[in-house]
């Protein structure tokens, strides 16, 4: 494992355990037992730019989990199906990643905004092809998106603060909700 890898590894243990606020370099520096924070600093210019890389991180971790799943779904339908199992699933297996996407994600830094944005788009472009296509009804796609993350958000902040939550159980009433909120007339 490389340095830079090595550093955003130890972050995302120490947001678990003690939060974006007790994620200092030092801390940083001692769980990663580097010998200076000064490493922590040669790769990030600043904690901002440390949480960015993070969430980037567990973003890009998830996206190629959930990438094949929702490829290999048939219908639109299905690919939304897909994308909320994957995603509850891939936090699921990995409760740490889960938790400090949360806490990173609550702490309204820049790195979040950018993050909401990737992700909504995806389900705007899934939902305009499909209702187009007229496999689901008409609704306004980006109000939609956004209902469908935050409640993935929401149940993801519900399991960091309560880790016996089932996510996949959670996930399959997401699942029917949705598929039910789409369907076409």
């Amino acid at each position: 494992m490389d340095r830079r890898a090595q550093i955003i590894a130890a972050t995302i243990e120490v947001i678990a355990r003690e939060g974006v606020a007790g994620a200092t370099f030092a801390r940083i520096r001692e769980h990663a037992r580097l010998s200076s924070t000064r490493l922590i600093s040669y790769h990030f210019d600043s904690k901002e730019a440390l949480l960015q890389a993070v969430l980037q991180h567990v973003i890009g971790q998830a996206g190629e989990v959930m990438s094949p799943v929702i490829a290999a779904a048939r219908s639109p339908r299905e690919k939304l199906a897909a994308y909320i199992r994957s995603n509850l699933a891939f936090l699921a297996e990995r409760p740490d990643y889960a938790r400090t996407a949360v806490a990173v994600l609550a702490a309204g830094t820049a790195a979040a905004d950018s993050t909401t944005d990737q992700a909504e788009d995806l389900l705007v472009s899934l939902f305009l092809d499909a209702q187009r296509d007229g496999v689901m009804r008409s609704f306004d796609a980006p109000t939609f998106a956004a209902t469908v993350r935050a409640a993935i958000d929401s149940t993801v902040t519900r399991f960091a603060h309560s880790p016996q939550l089932d996510l996949v159980a959670c996930g399959e009433q997401l699942v029917d909700l949705f598929d039910r909120a789409v369907r076409p007339d």
